[in-house]
Order: C-alpha cells, then structure tokens, then sequence
C-alpha cells in the first residue's frame, strides 16, 4: 500500500509530533508498506537543515519552505497555514496515495484540505486527532470556541471526518466527546502516543539545569500554554517549599504562560526555569525529576491527552496530574499507582497529593507505550476497507 504521511513538522524539526510521525512511518514501512511525508522544512524554534527530498531510511521525504513561526506576526501565520494547506492538497493529488493521514495542526484546515484531496483520488483518509476542535479553543476561553467562528470551524471538522475512513483519538474521553456531535458510525480508533525515541544517540543537556545533589525535583516538562493551569499548580507546589527546603519546582520550556509564571515566581529560591529543550535533552532531565506533572483547565480532557505523562512514565517518573477525577488519565494513572490526583482543584488540594507522593518515593520501571501503539497503527491500517 502506498501511504503519504502529513504534518506541518518532521524530523528533524523538535516537535514531538515530528519524531513521532517517523517512528510510526519506519513501523509501517516495516509492515511492507510504501511511506512517503509530506512535510515542510524545519522550522520550530531552533532551526535544523533537511534537504527538500531525501531518502530516510525506508521513507521518502518531501519538504516544502515554509514562513519561519518564531516572532511572527497573526499576517505570517496565516499565511503559513494557507500555502502548507495548499502545497498539501497539491501533494496528494500529485502523488495518488492509497491512503492519507493528517494530524491537528494547522487546526482543522490541513485535515480538511489532505482529507478533500484523498476524496478526489479515491485514496483513505486517516484523521490523528490529537486535540479537538473548536472544543479546545471552547474550554481555554479562546474566541474561536464560540460565536460564528466555532459554528464555520465545527462545519469544517464535521466535514473532514465524514471523509475519514478511520479517526483516531488519544482517549476514551475523546472519542465521547466525537460521539456526542451526532454523527453516524464515526470510524473511532483509540490509540494513545507512545514516549519518544532520541534519533542519533543521547544528548546532555546544559549543566546549569541537572538537578542539584540533595535536591528533590517537581518538573513540568513541555508547553507553558495558557490551558495548562500553571498558575494554580505553582501555587500548589509552593506550599510545600517551607516543609521540604530541599525541593524545588522546575519549568522546562516555554509558551504563553511563562511571562505570568515568571513575573510572579522568578526571584522565588525554589523554582527555576529553563528553556525549551530538544528531546534528547530534555528527558535526561525529565529522568532524574523525583515528581512529573500535568495539569489541564477543567473539562481540557474532554478533547485532548497530554502526552507528557506518557514521556514521565516511560522514564519511570511518578505523576501529580492536576486533572478531573473522572477522566480516563485520572483513573489510569490512579489504578496502576503510578501517581495521583489532588482530592480538589485547589492549592491545598494540590499540596497535600504532592505530600503523599513525597512521603511515599515511589519507584517504578519505566513503561514502553511504543510497541502496543505501534501495534494498533499496523493493525488499523491493513484492516482498513479497499
């Protein structure tokens, strides 16, 4: 079968999604299959060179230039997301796959754009959704969650997964929130990510962020976004610092949230920061935290999984998820006793469950997601209907 993988980013741009579309097109082209990606040159924070068509191991590459995204203004973005989108139907109906997968981001357009184009070509369409939308923009406050825009943005999504011949989603969660949209026989596969592979061998990260000897470590890891409740779990951690002078609260990376985080916690003793990371860096660092945390705005899992706890746990590390109990993730990772989950979205509440994990340093070997992950994909994909 020859498949076109798509996204925005790919190896060797830092994304998560960018390694992992590589680890899933080396299984599949394992299987037997033809995998080609279309992609766009590296472009996300630290630039790194790729040749516009090469051959990677089993995968052929196509990159095409892209508006570098770092700094740019809401004019530049756009237009980023109208010339991939295009170059992406383009790409499709050029190569006439048997099938064709798209990812979230861009947010809803390049799935429907790769979804259109696979309906013109009689390819399959396959929509790896890992967050929702509008629904995702609904819940942060976002003004893309209501009004017309939410109604013009549901039109479109709805559009792309009744094109879908197969849509896959990180959650049970998510796929009740598909559900619930009243469409008939969604083709819903749940298959979770899986911990990252680090091509081209270990690197170490800056000394001046390994965690100091006689430390105890609270880490968030990834996104500083703005559905993330850093605030109110900063808060939580911080009321453990005059009981624990040996902790500290650590911030690995960037996004909307740091300036607030940074205003209100920087000449703090116990917390620091650092800069976004590339993976090969940053789970060194993620490896020796004592404590991994994720947090979400409420009802956040209802439409997406943060992939972090997958990177904590497939390095061993314990969780504090600052999430509703009733979520899958809450439940999970409650049952198998890899961490818990504050009784109350509240500092307090946050406080005590780090308590508990601190009293009780667990440990545990790490998980490897990867192979059953991998395992769905292959299956999935040879089941799918001529």
């Amino acid at each position: 079968m020859k498949i076109l993988l798509t996204h925005r980013y790919f190896w060797p741009d830092s994304p998560p999604y960018a390694l992992m579309l590589r680890v899933i097109g080396e299984s599949l082209a394992g299987h037997g299959h033809e995998v080609r990606v279309f992609t766009t040159m590296p472009s996300y924070r630290a630039h790194r060179h790729a040749p516009g068509r090469e051959r990677l191991g089993a995968l052929h590459v196509h990159r095409v230039r892209a508006f570098a995204e770092a700094g740019s203004g809401p004019l530049v973005r756009v237009l980023d997301v109208a010339t991939y989108c295009i170059a992406l139907f383009v790409e499709v109906l050029r190569v006439r796959p048997d099938l064709v997968t798209a990812g979230t981001f861009p947010p809803v357009v390049a799935a429907w754009s790769a979804s259109l184009a696979a309906r013109l070509v009689g390819a399959r369409f396959v929509y790896h959704m890992q967050d929702i939308h509008p629904e995702v923009s609904k819940f942060s406050g976002d003004r893309l969650g209501r009004g017309l825009a939410a109604r013009v943005l549901t039109a479109l999504e709805n559009g792309t997964l009744g094109r879908s011949a197969a849509v896959i989603v990180l959650s049970g969660d998510m796929a009740d929130t598909l559900r619930s949209r009243g469409l008939a026989d969604l083709p819903i596969h749940v298959i979770n990510n899986f911990s990252l592979d680090v091509f081209g061998g270990a690197v170490e990260p800056p000394s001046q962020y390994r965690k100091a000897p006689g430390k105890r470590r609270v880490i968030f890891a990834g996104n500083l976004g703005r559905f993330q409740n850093l605030p109110l779990l900063a808060e939580g951690v911080s009321l453990c610092f005059e009981r624990h002078p040996d902790l500290e609260l650590f911030f690995l990376g960037d996004g909307r949230a740091l300036a607030e985080l940074r205003d209100r916690w920087g000449g703090h003793p116990q917390i620091r920061f650092g800069p976004f990371l590339p993976v090969e860096q940053a789970n060194a660092l993620i490896a020796e935290a004592d404590v991994g945390l994720v947090s979400l705005v409420p009802d956040m899992y209802r439409v997406a999984y943060p992939s972090k706890l997958l990177t904590y746990l497939g390095l061993g590390v314990p969780v504090l998820a600052l999430i509703e109990s009733q979520s899958e993730l809450a439940r999970d990772l409650v049952e198998q006793g890899r961490g818990c989950v504050p009784q109350q979205a509240t500092a307090e509440g946050i406080a005590a469950a780090l308590e508990n994990l601190l009293a009780a340093r667990r440990a545990f070997a790490p998980v490897n997601f990867r192979e059953a992950a991998l395992g769905s994909w292959s299956r999935l994909v040879d089941g799918l209907p001529g």
